[in-house]
């Protein structure tokens, strides 16, 4: 397991804080004890590569208490496939993932953490994210560094699906190499993204807040 602090007993965890969640939840600060609801999907290790390169752990997986879920049907097909909602734990650390069946006993889990769930301001839509995450998935661990990373996003070719140079679905994902990072003594009360040009559906710049998470080993 990668991403343990010089402290044997602790370990750090990188945790993504995107703008519509920094708008429902509280800004951490630094040497905060907080109680977050986190999650990781099959996209984070090449979505957030660059939010912490050497950061991987492996998890023991268990069955969460939400229902089962249907992923939509794939081009061509008509069939819907199971998934099933899932809690991952390591030491304290714990986030939910939606599975394929059967379910894994264990997964490894790369690039970042998602915040889902944090500590609510007064919106609907904060007490809605904590009906909609299984609370028995929430971890409580200590904020130890605070940054902002700046990235570029465009309409580019889904990789997940067939294309070619002028035909094919596009979807937004990160420029690699557009990243600016920035140390902060206490985080942002908003999170900015804009356009570039005037294309429409084209390249944006977009704030994220990342977040060390700093969880009992």
């Amino acid at each position: 397991m990668v991403g343990a602090s010089a402290n044997f007993d602790t370990m750090i965890t990188p945790v993504v804080v995107d703008a519509l969640r920094l708008r429902w939840f509280v800004p951490p600060e630094l040497g905060e004890t907080v109680r977050w609801g986190l999650s990781w999907n099959v996209d984070s290790p090449s979505r957030w590569a660059v939010v912490e390169p050497a950061w991987l752990l492996t998890a023991e997986v268990r069955t969460s208490s939400k229902p089962l879920m249907w992923r939509l049907p794939c081009e061509g097909t008509d069939i819907r496939e199971p998934v099933q909602p899932a809690i991952a734990r390591v030491g304290a650390l714990q986030f939910m993932f939606d599975a394929e069946l059967p379910l894994p006993s264990r997964i490894e889990a790369a690039g970042a953490l998602q915040l889902r769930a944090g500590t609510p301001r007064d919106d609907t839509n904060a007490r809605q994210a904590w009906t909609d995450f299984d609370e028995n998935a929430s971890t409580t661990g200590v904020v130890r560094r605070l940054r902002l990373m700046s990235m570029e996003s465009d309409m580019l070719p889904d990789p997940k699906f067939p294309h070619g140079p002028n035909w094919g679905w596009a979807s937004r994902q990160f420029v690699s190499g557009s990243e600016r990072f920035y140390e902060l003594a206490r985080a942002p009360r908003a999170l900015r993204s804009y356009q570039l040009t005037d294309r429409e559906y084209g390249p944006r710049r977009e704030d994220l807040l990342l977040v060390d998470l700093e969880t009992a080993a």
